[in-house]
């Protein structure tokens, strides 16, 4: 495991010395042009505030601003905040603006806007996505005066800040958005360096530069609006599609999701590309187990797959160069300890030894049974237009070693949703970008159970009780051990499967520059230019 790190370590600091290089070396950066990127998936909506997922806060990083920024490094700075404080008590959060921001559509920055957006979110009448966990307790805004905002909880919730730095917690604007209706999915209306101008469902996704920025956000190395003169988001589901079209200059960036880990190294070994890795936030690539479902609903059958599952083989066949073996639910970027790494070796004979001991026996066809029935069970998996993911087609060749038919339901976003939020399955392969140890409240609360994202459907007075104690701890020291508490409890209980902790990977044209990465590992195109 020391060798993991090692080598995560290494890798950023590659990626560092490279992006130096990129952004120092040669011409000095130019305006106009096109920035053309492959993307692997069409997101479910481009509102920050309704989305639960994490491709919408690719694509809207350079579209909508947050009263604060947290770089690579987790560092906090003020962005559209010029100054802000906490409560002694943590309940109350108090954000002076700059004077000088208004969102594309000519409305201004002000205090009643971010109680707007807020208040937005918690509205029992709008369907929120990740936004609404990262409001946990909010008890509404206070409008000092225009500038000035005092956010207020009913408890005091430490995780704020950087959650007010996410893009679930983006700002929109209050003038337009009350009139767009469904549109605001397709063409939500920010404060950043780019507007929203097309949107061709299935196809791509245009921005272009907005001309009056007149700033420099905090990741910036210039002010004012940003290089390029558009960015196209191309959907591309099939990876091999996604590679030929860098390949070809036809884009000239794409998001390396879903391909295959061996096509990497040629791609590397390319004088004509760039490759950019970072480690992701959050949790890791995980098999929620839904406790609720048999015959996931037994600890014994749970902690056996634990036992059983390779993770090694997910890093070597599939993940090779793309992430790490993950052991928790939340990755080793977010929060590591031994204690953490130790819990379920690969252990294929402790595997078989806990399904015996579960009644489940080895019948014909090796698949176990018990009381005449297989035992048999179903990964939900989402399907973005390319088929299974890999990782689910090992996942279930893993578990039939294991005498365990697993059937995979291979569907579209939307039916994939649907059956998680009603524990229909035995549970989705998943990930969750989160910036904070309390990415955990999202997981596993058990008031998520039925919404974002609780899909173990676990209802655990103890974690909630733990889950509540982080939110309100505000010393660092304290608040890491009641995380690490919380992580053994789900392993103890093994509620999942932590498969790997992935990187975030894209690959670009050499004559990109300037491309800078955000805590979450997504890009921030406001400085890129191209090279001609």
């Amino acid at each position: 495991m020391d060798r993991q790190r090692a080598v995560l370590w290494f890798a950023a600091a590659i990626v560092a010395v490279v992006a130096v290089l990129g952004t120092s070396v040669g011409a000095a950066p130019t305006r106009g042009g096109t920035l053309v990127i492959g993307l692997d998936q069409e997101p479910p909506t481009l509102d920050p505030h309704a989305s639960p997922s994490a491709v919408t806060f690719q694509i809207i990083t350079d579209v909508t601003e947050n009263l604060l920024y947290e770089d690579l490094n987790g560092k906090l700075s003020p962005w559209l905040a010029a100054s802000y404080k906490v409560s002694p008590d943590g309940k109350a959060f108090t954000f002076v603006l700059r004077q000088d921001v208004t969102f594309s559509d000519g409305a201004p920055l002000t205090a009643e806007a971010v109680k707007w957006n807020f208040d937005r979110i918690v509205n029992p009448t709008f369907k929120a996505g990740g936004a609404l966990a990262a409001l946990t307790g909010y008890a509404g805004s206070t409008v000092l005066d225009e500038h000035t905002v005092r956010v207020n909880f009913k408890a005091p919730y430490a995780p704020f800040l950087t959650y007010v730095a996410g893009g679930t917690l983006s700002l929109i604007s209050p003038k337009t958005t009350p009139t767009q209706g469904d549109a605001v999915n397709q063409k939500p209306v920010g404060s950043g360096r780019f507007v929203i101008s097309e949107y061709a469902a299935k196809d791509h996704i245009t921005l272009l530069r907005n001309p009056g920025y007149a700033r420099r956000p905090p990741y910036s190395d210039h002010q004012g609006p940003a290089n390029v003169d558009r960015i196209v988001w191309k959907i591309i589901p099939e990876s091999g599609t996604r590679v030929t079209t860098l390949q070809s200059g036809e884009t000239q960036m794409i998001s390396f999701l879903s391909t295959p880990a061996a096509v990497l190294p040629r791609l590397a070994a390319d004088k004509n590309l760039r490759v950019e890795k970072h480690p992701y936030p959050g949790a890791p690539r995980i098999w929620m187990l839904n406790v609720k479902l048999a015959p996931t609903n037994d600890l014994k059958v749970r902690q056996a797959i634990n036992y059983g599952i390779n993770r090694a083989a997910f890093v070597d066949s599939i993940y090779k160069g793309l992430g790490l073996e993950a052991h928790a639910p939340l990755t080793m970027q977010t929060l590591d300890d031994p204690s953490l790494r130790a819990y379920y070796p690969y252990n294929p004979r402790k595997a078989a030894q806990l399904l015996d001991e579960a009644g489940w026996k080895m019948g014909p066809g090796d698949v176990r049974q018990k009381d005449g029935r297989p035992l048999a069970l179903v990964i939900n998996s989402i399907n973005y237009g390319a088929g299974n993911l890999p990782e689910v087609e090992l996942l279930q060749g893993q578990l039939l070693g294991l005498g365990i038919d697993a059937k995979i339901k291979s569907q579209a976003r939307p039916p994939w949703y649907e059956d998680n939020y009603h524990c229909a399955t035995n549970g989705p392969v998943m990930f969750l970008r989160s910036t904070d140890w309390d990415g955990l409240y999202a997981l596993f609360a058990s008031v998520n159970v039925g919404g974002n994202f609780n899909w173990a459907c676990v209802s655990n007075p103890e974690v909630d009780r733990l889950l509540a104690e982080g939110i309100a701890q505000f010393d660092p020291a304290k608040r890491r051990a009641v995380y690490l508490r919380i992580e053994r409890i789900l392993l103890d209980q093994a509620v999942t499967v932590p498969l790997v902790d992935e990187l975030s990977v894209w690959v670009m044209r050499s004559t990109v520059k300037g491309t800078a990465y955000n805590y979450s590992a997504y890009p921030v195109l406001g400085d890129v230019y191209i090279v001609k």
